[in-house]
């Protein structure tokens, strides 16, 4: 049985701004893309659950804000019946948690609104040919599982700079600083003096950075 999508080219924009669903499948058609747009995520979520393997979109365009299902539901139960479809989530603006949180839902990328089309045009390319998306990962953060984290915070830092906020350090090293705290005590099963070992930290530091964070260690 091939599991791989058969339909290759082919895009489904999900868009509730009409204005956007016309821009995206005037510009993807006019460059030989196969595309369907709908203004509700649950209209093509049901459809992509009644297709077939061969009739599902090599690739889907998924805005994030929309009424009843939104992009990052959408994006979940998308990879659960179809792990090998493409997902890019389009936003006006995302904090770190929930781009993060994108990425390990298996969202191929994201897209900031307002878009640049050129920039879209290749980004859909890399997302519709898997072979030169493998070789520019590679190429560029050597290997590609250990960039992606870097991938995710520069699009998160690029959408707080271009909303014009000033203090994303301190909200940025709050996260990194409780993820680090809760993969130590994962590892050491929640024995604090080796977790503090594992982060360079004295007990007094575990402590008080457990409370600043609010890590629960149990």
């Amino acid at each position: 049985m091939n599991l791989m999508t058969e339909n290759p080219n082919s895009i489904w924009i999900i868009d509730d701004d009409k204005s956007i669903r016309w821009v995206l499948e005037k510009t993807l058609t006019n460059n030989g893309y196969q595309v369907t747009a709908f203004e509700s995520a649950s209209v093509a979520l049901t459809r992509f659950k009644r297709s077939q393997n061969d009739q599902r979109p090599q690739l889907i365009l998924t805005d994030v804000r929309m009424p009843g299902i939104d992009g990052f539901e959408l994006l979940k139960q998308i990879k659960n019946i179809s792990p090998q479809t493409a997902v890019i989530v389009m936003t006006a603006y995302s904090d770190l948690d929930s781009t993060m949180q994108g990425f390990q839902d298996g969202a191929f990328e994201f897209l900031a609104k307002p878009f640049d089309i050129d920039d879209t045009l290749k980004l859909v390319a890399r997302a519709c040919n898997p072979a030169t998306e493998v070789t520019l990962r590679n190429a560029e953060y050597l290997p590609s599982v250990a960039g992606d984290w870097e991938t995710q915070l520069r699009f998160w830092a690029r959408q707080q700079l271009a909303h014009g906020e000033k203090n994303i350090l301190a909200g940025a090293t709050r996260i990194f600083q409780r993820a680090l705290l809760e993969s130590a005590l994962e590892a050491t099963n929640g024995r604090k003096q080796e977790a503090a070992g594992l982060l360079g930290w004295g007990r007094n530091t575990l402590t008080r950075k457990l409370k600043e964070l609010g890590v629960n260690p149990d």
